[in-house]
């Protein structure tokens, strides 16, 4: 990708929608998985009975989904600095913010990274 300048921007954005999601999600499973008996099930009508339904009968099982989560997060972020070094990004400041982008939105940030060609060099 080039910007106006001609400079090659290397660090992707999500687009809003799916921060969104990302942002409703992240405040929704630590919620459910640490504090369950502080939701209001009855304000969130049918989502709320499926997620009564969850905290009653699988609360083991969302534990469980959370951490695996983040532990799959934290280690693709992790292979994300791995990658970022085997395309050529160098710098530790672009190489922290693609840590954090794929820590907190997973295989949505690594997908971009994983599929960013670095711009060819000349040869003479």
């Amino acid at each position: 990708m080039q910007t106006a300048l001609g400079q090659e921007r290397i660090l992707e954005r999500n687009s809003a929608s799916l921060v969104l999601g990302f942002v409703l999600s992240y405040l929704l499973c630590p919620w459910v998985t640490l504090w369950p008996s502080t939701i209001p099930y009855s304000y969130l009508g049918i989502f709320g009975t499926f997620l009564n339904y969850l905290v009653e009968h699988h609360h083991k099982w969302v534990c469980y989904m959370f951490w695996v989560s983040w532990l799959i997060h934290i280690v693709e972020a992790l292979y994300g600095i791995k990658l970022c070094q085997a395309k050529g990004i160098t710098d530790p400041a672009v190489q922290f913010q693609w840590f954090v982008q794929t820590l907190l939105f997973g295989y949505a940030s690594f997908g971009l990274l994983v599929s960013y060609k670095p711009a060819a060099k000349k040869q003479y």
